[in-house]
């Protein structure tokens, strides 16, 4: 909000449409390729914990914190032999 609007994703006055696009991020998998691996990693990717605190302190939270993952980190559990491509 700091950075573009105080308000938020609110619509530009010039244009009339909001200054962040839409995106549909798609993930595409084979699916044999992808049952091989969840068999090898049981389903475990890399996780992370992202806090969201109630100020600058960060002695309090926001909201709940709980674990994450990013798409983008399944192809790190593939073998280096593995198709994997993006557009």
């Amino acid at each position: 909000r700091s950075t573009v609007n105080p308000d938020g994703d609110v619509n530009d006055d010039s244009t009339g449409f909001s200054p962040y696009p839409g995106n549909i991020n798609q993930l595409i998998f084979s699916i044999p390729d992808y049952h091989k691996q969840l068999q090898k990693t049981k389903g475990h990717v890399p996780e992370f914990v992202n806090p969201k605190y109630k100020d600058s302190t960060k002695t309090s939270f926001k909201s709940p914190t709980r674990l994450e993952c990013m798409m983008q980190d399944y192809p790190r559990t593939v073998p280096s032999s593995a198709k994997v491509g993006f557009t």
